[in-house]
């Protein structure tokens, strides 16, 4: 079953979220709702926007993405210690690559980490193979990780949300290797979806997003419902779009690809102020 997975950022509020449930977090250990982090290739420096600060910065010299004391493992700190968690406390691992075996095709191609406990889920989605690698603090980085450049989102949600990313799961087939009290987890509904669907799904403050489950056209044929035609037609927005190329041709010379109502787009180089050089497409 070949899969695919998207989480789209739309509008929203900020807010806050209980005292001492979990959450994603920032370098400093401090709450926020959301984050996005871009991990440069050839390296472990990235670059970071969060619900308090939406201006792209650079990471700190000395907290490099696999620091154990940088965002993400801030942010997966109740994974490492479960056994100081509540009772209430569960988290499940997902990914088509895991530490012990090489890509599982029969898996949706997706990737990620849900915790949950009695007032919040943290959903971490990622692009890394092999993680989390390990249990700690320390180990939990893949060495694999370093080579291409990755993304991590994290969004913090109410607990109440969890059967809506149970139903998600469940619909892109992630293969789940690593869990912990996982029946906090399990979609308790018996409705078959028919793919593809999306739904909006609020965040612990409010902000605003939208999941899509999509089965991928092994053509890309529009009619078949690839899935960035599928988010254009949705969101009744061209995209502009970067992401490895699974069959590679020049970039130069591929023309816009189009939905009956929208433009896709294929961006080959992206350059910000805060950027540490160009990000460029790979093949």
């Amino acid at each position: 079953m070949d899969v695919l997975w998207m989480i789209v950022l739309t509008v929203g509020l900020l807010g806050s979220h209980c005292e001492g449930a979990i959450s994603c977090k920032n370098e400093n250990g401090d709450n926020v709702d959301w984050f996005i982090l871009y991990k440069k290739p050839a390296g472990f420096d990235y670059v970071y926007i969060d619900s308090t600060d939406q201006n792209l910065t650079k990471t700190k010299k000395d907290k490099p993405v696999n620091h154990q004391a940088g965002v993400l493992a801030h942010t997966l700190n109740p994974y490492f210690e479960k056994n100081k968690q509540s009772p209430h406390f569960g988290f499940i691992a997902y990914n088509d690559q895991t530490p012990s075996c090489n890509a599982l095709q029969e898996y949706g191609h997706s990737k990620g980490v849900v915790m949950i406990d009695k007032e919040n889920v943290v959903w971490l989605l990622h692009s890394t193979p092999k993680f989390p690698a390990g249990d700690a603090s320390n180990n939990f980085y893949p060495d694999n990780g370093k080579r291409n450049a990755q993304i991590f989102m994290c969004v913090t949600l109410k607990s109440t949300e969890s059967a809506q990313i149970a139903q998600h799961l469940k619909g892109i087939n992630a293969h789940i290797f690593k869990e912990h009290n996982p029946e906090k987890l399990k979609d308790s509904s018996n409705v078959q979806r028919t793919l593809p669907y999306d739904k909006d799904l609020s965040s612990a403050g409010g902000q605003q997003f939208k999941r899509f489950v999509k089965q991928v056209s092994k053509k890309r044929d529009p009619k078949e419902g690839d899935l960035y035609v599928t988010i254009a037609d949705t969101l009744q927005s061209d995209l502009y779009i970067q992401t490895w190329r699974s069959e590679p041709t020049d970039p130069k010379k591929r023309p816009l690809s189009e939905t009956e109502k929208k433009k896709l787009v294929t961006i080959t180089s992206v350059k910000t102020a805060a950027a540490y050089h160009t990000f460029d497409f790979h093949v």
